[in-house]
């Protein structure tokens, strides 16, 4: 016979299967709310690498363009210096798109480092949640088992009782089945 013992802590109050199963849901909609925060998160960010690039596209066009509207002006004594402007165009428009697509990584990288820890906190509830599910069952069936145990020595204390003597002796029936006394039916009958 197992000893009962005292708890450390009183253990949490029992909760029916519809609310492991209302958190289980719960935690699904956060971690698919976690994806397509993340998925949004991952668009937005190739979004504005995008309108960047095409900024530092316009912006090394421009340069350009105003390169050769002046190469036109001074062809015939600064082809040299024309020469030089565009290879200056050229240059800053490529850091810029370097610049733009470092922006772009970091962005993207950030919006999967936040999915990964949503999802990692998301998993860590979950199994939270699965531990309180078996530490319910495993008291539950615990519990059960006292009650049918305590069901078992009751009644054999009843069937081992004396009949009490008087007018409504009943003849050996006891006290508890004369007043209709019977197993509850919560409990299955053995």
């Amino acid at each position: 016979m197992d000893e009962p013992h005292a708890p450390a802590e009183p253990p949490p109050p029992p909760r029916s299967t519809g609310d492991v199963q209302l958190a289980a849901s719960k935690v699904e909609q956060i971690v698919a709310a976690a994806e397509l925060a993340a998925e949004e998160l991952r668009a937005s960010a190739e979004q504005r690498a995008l309108e960047r690039i095409e900024e530092a596209d316009r912006a090394a066009a421009f340069r350009v363009q105003a390169a050769d509207d002046e190469a036109e002006q001074v062809r015939a004594e600064a082809s040299q210096e024309i020469e030089q402007l565009r290879a200056a165009a050229a240059e800053t428009a490529q850091e810029a798109r370097h610049k733009a697509q470092l922006a772009a990584r970091e962005i993207i990288a950030d919006a999967r480092a936040a999915a990964r820890e949503v999802l990692g906190e998301g998993e860590a509830l979950s199994a939270n949640l699965h531990e309180l599910s078996d530490a319910l069952r495993v008291n539950a069936e615990r519990l059960l088992r006292d009650i049918r145990r305590a069901h078992s020595e009751f009644t054999a204390r009843l069937d081992h009782a004396e009949p009490e003597p008087g007018p409504r002796g009943g003849g050996g029936r006891s006290a508890a089945s004369r007043e209709g006394l019977d197993v509850p039916e919560f409990i299955p009958r053995s």
